[in-house]
């Protein structure tokens, strides 16, 4: 007998993996059309990430997996050692789920060095071009900038994290209509976000 409780039809996953930096976002807060689950690790880097996709995948069949990793390894990996870590991580996810479309979302801002925040952008390119190489999907974090920031100048303060959010947001929005067309990267325009 049922109680008037009616069960929501299934929902595509979509799976966020990678470093700390999004590790606040709350997946029942990105998507209405995805059940978005959240493995962010602080500390991750790719060798590891690697390494764990088997256990943070587990046994969900994601539509989308989102991939936000790559701070931890500026410091001692060039971009091309990057984009090879990149390669080998798809070749891993995708292994484990040949449908699943992959989204990389671009590092953000450092606060700590020029060098490194130049650097950083450096990198964002490799992996956009990567994307395009792939027809992977490229989440733009560039309006991610210096005042997102917290005092350590690596990780995201409240308006970092619901600037990242409302990148992924739309993105998210974006993949019910764009992965029939096959757009190759994602870009968006958003509004200043201006907390009260």
């Amino acid at each position: 007998m049922s109680l008037g409780v009616r069960s929501a039809p299934d929902r595509p996953v979509a799976v966020i993996i990678g470093d700390s930096i999004p590790r606040h976002l709350v997946g029942r807060r990105l998507s209405r059309r995805y059940r978005v689950i959240n493995h962010c690790i602080p500390g991750m880097t790719l060798q590891k990430l690697i390494e764990f996709s088997p256990l943070l995948l587990g046994d969900v069949d994601p539509a989308i997996v989102i991939v936000h990793c790559g701070t931890n390894n500026i410091a001692s990996h060039n971009s091309s050692e990057i984009v090879s870590l990149l390669s080998q991580l798809e070749a891993t996810v995708k292994s484990l789920a040949p449908d699943v479309k992959i989204a990389y979302s671009g590092l953000t801002a450092n606060g700590n060095c020029i060098h490194t925040d130049i650097f950083i952008c450096y990198v964002n390119d490799r992996i956009r071009e990567f994307c395009m190489d792939r027809d992977s999907y490229y989440i733009c974090n560039d309006n991610v900038s210096l005042a997102h920031l917290s005092r350590d100048g690596i990780h995201l303060n409240r308006r970092g994290t619901v600037q990242l959010a409302m990148n992924f947001i739309s993105f998210l929005r974006s993949t019910m209509s764009s992965f029939h067309t096959g757009t190759q990267s994602f870009r968006m325009d958003l509004p200043n976000y201006q907390p009260k």
